[in-house]
């Protein structure tokens, strides 16, 4: 139960942060964009569940790469991989609903920047691995996704394709997710190596 009780501890907190972020920005992004540029729908029905499934094999891959670097086998970091790759789909959620939107709002550099600003803030003591996380995830996430972006939303909502650049994001996918699990693995040794030297002592 303590098991359960650290995980959830450790992917709630970041996942809520996450989400919270992602809808307010979508809201943003979608009021203050033309409507000659609400050009935004879903794939085909039958297209979602197997897109669903590319992108958390890319989390989880990301997921797992990070535990080398951390030396440990950590289900947190896996889940907090999977989950940020497949969640920053949720900017589709107006299409979901049937309203015309601009297309993937939070595939941009501002929702990067935002999102990286108030994790590494509100976790930076607990977790501060997150941020690389994140911009793992991101990354990884763009690699991984296949059309047109506003990647500089809301300023300019031109749209660009990133097919000439998927194996750079994806190596900075990469290298992310190993600072990630470097960061956890010296926050563990800061914590391991006083109680060991507390208990020495007593």
């Amino acid at each position: 139960m303590s098991l359960i009780r650290g995980w959830l501890k450790q992917v709630v907190p970041p996942i809520a942060i996450f989400l919270m972020i992602d809808l307010l920005l979508t809201l943003v992004f979608f009021s203050t964009s033309s409507p000659n540029v609400h050009i935004g729908t879903l794939r085909p029905a039958d297209a979602i569940p197997p897109k669903l499934g590319e992108l958390a094999v890319v989390g989880a891959g990301l997921g797992i790469l990070s535990t080398l670097a951390y030396k440990h086998i950590d289900l947190s970091l896996i889940t907090l991989f999977t989950a940020f790759v497949v969640l920053l789909d949720l900017d589709h959620l107006p299409s979901v609903l049937g309203v015309a939107q601009p297309i993937r709002p939070a595939h941009s550099l501002a929702f990067l920047g935002v999102t990286l600003v108030v994790l590494s803030v509100v976790l930076r003591n607990r977790q501060p691995e997150v941020g690389s996380i994140f911009v793992s995830s991101f990354l990884g996430h763009l690699a991984a996704d296949t059309g047109i972006f506003a990647l500089f939303a809301p300023f300019t909502f031109q749209y660009f394709s990133i097919d000439a650049v998927r194996i750079p994001l994806m190596a900075g996918a990469v290298a992310f997710a190993l600072l990630a699990g470097y960061i956890k693995n010296k926050r563990r040794t800061r914590i391991v190596i006083p109680r060991k030297v507390a208990i020495i002592r007593v």
